[in-house]
């Protein structure tokens, strides 16, 4: 069993830590070969989670159909074959080679093995989709290995996914013989080494992917540390599902002694597991439909958030999981502690019940033991036919010897012998005493010969309570055969109050002793001696004091919450031990909250340090930012410099696309985002020759064409920026007209991105409010006629629309180069 263990644990690891990897590299980027993974891991891990966690418990295999224990190893298979398929590269799926198809030739063979341990629809599904695998990857090796001079990347999952299913059929082939030693079992060795391929999964997935030129876009600090959060979010969820199932497996095994296969313990560990396993599967399933919606959000609003916003979000964010992990961690800790503070506070309480006990056993023991040798001499003198005198002097001399050598709280030994009583303390009963009608009398007679305690009574000259200890022999002289002569020893309760008076847990609570009639032996308060329970306590906590017995348990006294901790003494006493809760538990309460206090402590300087690391990227931010456009800025300037006519025409242009876009309903991210496009928009006129873009005259069609690459090689330039992509949009495209018959690409309408439609606007604006080599600046009016007459054609209408109303409003006409 110990190497079936290890293969299963090892088997759920490695199953963790390739869902780990693979969703880890999801959630930089969304990807479906990722996605393909994810789900195969989560498949096998709907198998290896309950049947690791199962086995652990239980030491034996779950009693489950072949259908369900295969299921989610089946459908992993399934997603393996999808993932392989994805990444298989474009002329890979139409070469053939016939080694491709020896999967088919050697699976079927193992078959027929399998056939005979296993269920046919199994078999043909793993058989059959495994085979599957198999074969595509051997295409995609294939392939590789006749077109790798011609420079054909490596298939690194495929080759993997290859390996694994081989090492899967060496599982399942060896698993089917019988093997004397677990060293000389191959299932170990391949489990193992499959295990290692399994983890390097997500690695190959992004080879393959890097072999394609699909790298990851750059991530900013907040994106990467909002990524983070999630990624150690779902770690902390799997594994702690992982250990949580582990110890409810452990509490149901344990609440059920009976755990056969079948039996009620058995199924509730497997219906458990399988809904946690569930649960978590679908939290993942949700995350991942999270990650997706966050990407197409931001892709669909071209993330609208500015870093600022994202950065605060994320910190938010950051707090509230840091907040929601760390009361978890309180709450999982403060459970832990309290329960382990109760459970050592209960068996404290049940150990001074015992220590209590069994002192005030040994007591009476002593007594029991007195009385019994009295009895027994008593009854061999009456057999060797003593008198009455010589009995009566036995006690006497009994009564005097006990109390000097053993207690002085042993009273008096006295007898009912023969029909007479007779005394050992000297007291001479009134001529109306009748012995047999006593309590003493009739409870000895009733124990057969046994020493019992009879019930105590409180003595009216001295207050105490006194305790008789009797027992009965048979009165060989009696006229009745069924009379008894009875020997008795009382005994003052005042060893045992003081015994009561010093018991406490820990300083807490105290003690008393009670008979089964409910009388009060021995209370710390001596003025309840001699009572009964239930005038003192309530009427029902006598009959559950007797249905404890041995043990605890809870009860309302004086309104107050209390623990009783109970033991009996003799079987007809019981110690009882009364703590009320605030009391007992004060301890605890009080490591709790120095427990919550540090914690809150410690969530306190995690967020100050979070803040002011968060404070520190949005002053970082906002440098950077500065100084970004700053460089920008003196770009634009050195464009425009090159043109002897244009001087401050990026600027002007930047700063008529931003308030288009203002009024247009933009958030202020977007408008500097547009600002920014706006400064460069011209930067690929770097690549045009200073003749061409300053002649006076007239430009012939060749230095047209010249001026018209100026949108390409800006983009060009501009699209080597990972950070800010969207810098291109507006050198590419600014010169594209709404109707079509633009430059560089002919787009139109919708198809031109709407950065690029605003800064057309204002890039015609500013041509026409600038002065010309050939021109100075033109009327406002006739500007405002060029826009309006270029609505729907040149210009986008909406953005048209705007820029009239800020020439309307511009009554100083002060939009305009100076």
């Amino acid at each position: 069993m110990i190497f079936d263990d290890f293969e299963n644990i090892l088997a759920l690891f490695v199953t963790i830590v390739g869902l780990l990897s693979c969703l880890f590299k999801y959630i930089e980027i969304p990807r479906r070969g990722y996605l393909y993974l994810v789900v195969f891991f989560l498949s096998s891990f709907f198998s290896d989670y309950y049947w690791t966690i199962y086995t652990l418990v239980m030491h034996y295999n779950p009693n489950v159909s072949e259908f369900l224990a295969y299921l989610g190893w089946s459908v992993g298979y399934v997603f393996l074959l999808l993932a392989v398929l994805h990444i298989r590269k474009e002329g890979a799926k139409r070469y053939f080679h016939p080694v491709i198809l020896w999967p088919v030739l050697t699976n079927a063979c193992q078959f027929f093995i399998y056939i005979k341990y296993g269920g046919i629809f199994n078999n043909l599904c793993q058989v059959g989709i495994t085979t599957a695998i198999m074969i595509v990857c051997m295409q995609e090796l294939m392939y590789y290995f006749k077109n790798k001079k011609s420079g054909a990347a490596f298939p690194y999952l495929a080759t993997l996914a290859l390996l694994f299913t081989i090492l899967e059929y060496g599982m399942w082939t060896s698993s089917c013989f019988f093997w004397n030693a677990g060293f000389l079992d191959p299932y170990l060795y391949c489990t193992v080494i499959s295990s290692l391929i399994l983890i390097t999964f997500a690695w190959a997935m992004e080879k393959d992917y890097a072999a394609e030129s699909e790298q990851a876009p750059g991530k900013s600090g907040a994106e990467l540390r909002f990524q983070t959060i999630f990624q150690t979010v779902v770690s902390v969820v799997i594994f702690s599902s992982c250990a949580g199932g582990y110890i409810i497996a452990l509490k149901i095994k344990d609440s059920m002694p009976e755990t056969d296969v079948g039996s009620e313990a058995s199924d509730s560990i497997v219906r458990v597991l399988f809904a946690i396993s569930a649960i978590l599967i679908l939290f993942i399933i949700f995350l991942l439909y999270e990650i997706k919606l966050h990407y197409k959000t931001a892709s669909t609003k071209q993330q609208d958030m500015d870093e600022g916003r994202r950065s605060r979000f994320n910190f938010i964010f950051t707090i509230v999981i840091t907040l929601g992990l760390m009361v978890f961690a309180v709450v999982y800790n403060s459970r832990i502690l309290y329960d382990a503070s109760v459970s050592g506070i209960y068996e404290d309480g049940k150990d001074v019940a015992i220590t209590t006990a069994t002192d005030l056993e040994n007591y009476l023991t002593v007594a029991e033991t007195t009385l019994r040798v009295a009895a027994d001499t008593i009854d061999l003198m009456v057999q060797n036919g003593g008198s009455s005198q010589d009995i009566l002097k036995y006690l006497t001399d009994q009564t005097r010897m006990q109390s000097k050598q053993f207690d002085e709280n042993f009273t008096g030994i006295y007898a009912y012998v023969n029909g007479e009583y007779m005394d050992g303390s000297g007291w001479v009963p009134p001529e109306d005493y009748d012995p047999v009608s006593r309590d003493w009398y009739r409870t000895a007679v009733e124990a057969n010969g046994e020493v019992m305690i009879v019930s105590p009574y409180v003595d009216a000259q001295t207050g105490s309570v006194v305790i008789t200890v009797a027992k009965s022999i048979r009165d060989g002289k009696a006229a009745d055969p069924n009379e008894f002569s009875v020997v008795c020893l009382d005994v003052i309760v005042n060893h045992i109050q003081e015994v009561t008076e010093q018991v406490d847990i820990a300083g807490k609570g105290f003690g008393m002793v009670v008979n089964a009639d409910g009388f009060i032996v021995a209370h710390r308060e001596s003025a309840y001696n001699g009572k009964n329970i239930s005038d003192v306590y309530g009427s029902d906590i006598l009959e559950k004091i007797v249905g404890t017995g041995n043990g605890s348990f809870d009860a309302v006294l004086n309104y107050e919450e209390c623990t009783l901790f109970v033991h009996p003494i003799m079987d007809q006493w019981y110690a009882v031990i009364i703590v009320r809760d605030a009391e007992l538990f004060e301890s605890v309460h009080s490591q709790l909250a120095v427990n919550i206090l540090v914690s809150l402590v410690t969530f306190w300087l995690i967020s100050f340090f979070y803040y002011l690391g968060y404070k520190n990227e949005q002053n970082y931010g906002k440098k950077v930012e500065e100084m970004n456009m700053q460089v920008v800025g003196a770009l634009a300037q050195a464009i425009d410099a090159k043109d002897t006519y244009t001087n401050g025409h990026s600027s002007r242009v930047a700063k008529y696309s931003r308030m288009i876009a203002a009024r247009s309903g933009y958030s202020e991210s977007r408008q500097d985002e547009i600002y920014m496009m706006g400064l460069l928009h011209d930067v690929g006129k770097i690549g045009v020759p200073d003749e061409v873009i300053n002649k006076p005259s007239k430009l012939t069609d060749e230095e047209f064409e010249m001026i018209k690459k100026h949108p390409v090689i800006g983009s060009r330039i501009l699209g080597s920026i990972k950070e800010r992509p969207k810098l291109a949009t507006g050198a590419r495209w600014h010169h594209e007209r709404f109707s079509g018959g633009g430059y560089p690409d002919g787009i139109a309408g919708e198809e031109i991105p709407e950065e690029a439609r605003i800064i057309a606007v204002a890039d015609a604006y500013d041509a026409m409010t600038s002065r010309r080599s050939y021109r100075g600046v033109m009327p406002q009016e006739k500007v405002r006629s060029e826009i309006e007459k270029g609505s729907g054609t040149q210009f986008d209408p909406r953005f048209a629309k705007v820029m009239v109303s800020m020439i309307d409003e511009d009554k100083d006409y002060s939009m305009r180069e100076k």
